[in-house]
């Protein structure tokens, strides 16, 4: 009996991970970062809305604008697209001729990683849903350098 009781903890313990985990191949995995979201950084506010455009496709924009002011600091386009049985987030900054990708390589239900290790900077995209409204970014080389950005849902009601 002891041994029963032993494997039907392991099992449910299994299945229960299991039905947790998230299939980073489709962009399902990633629903909950649709939707407008806020944050301040110092003089700074920085704005990222998302999109769903298609079933293979979400849109995003992202700005920095002045605190004081509202004047546009820097802005980029960005999008996450299934392809290929994959998920992509691509970047499309000024500085930039092309847009930069970055493959889904982690995700659960409120994560998602996208790493391009080949990309100077950055080479690791980390968003991660801290409770219902709350989202951080962070934003770094994989290592020690980078920064995090947190943001609230904006459009909640």
């Amino acid at each position: 009996m002891k041994i029963i009781s032993v494997l039907l903890t392991f099992f449910f313990g299994f299945f229960c991970s299991y039905a947790d985990a998230r299939p980073c191949n489709s962009l399902r995995a990633v629903d909950w970062l649709l939707g407008s979201w806020r944050g301040t950084d110092g003089n700074n506010v920085i704005i990222e809305s998302w999109q769903k455009v298609s079933p293979l496709t979400y849109e995003g924009l992202g700005e920095t604008r002045s605190k004081a002011s509202n004047a546009l600091k820097g802005s980029e386009s960005m999008r996450l697209v299934e392809m290929s049985n994959h998920v992509f987030y691509l970047a499309k900054v000024r500085h930039n001729e092309l847009a930069v990708a970055f493959k889904l390589t982690r995700c659960s239900k409120r994560s998602a990683v996208f790493e391009n290790p080949e990309h100077d900077f950055p080479q690791k995209l980390h968003y991660q849903l801290q409770g219902e409204h709350k989202l951080t970014v962070t934003v770094s080389n994989g290592k020690d350098e980078g920064f995090t950005i947190n943001l609230d849902k904006r459009d909640v009601r």
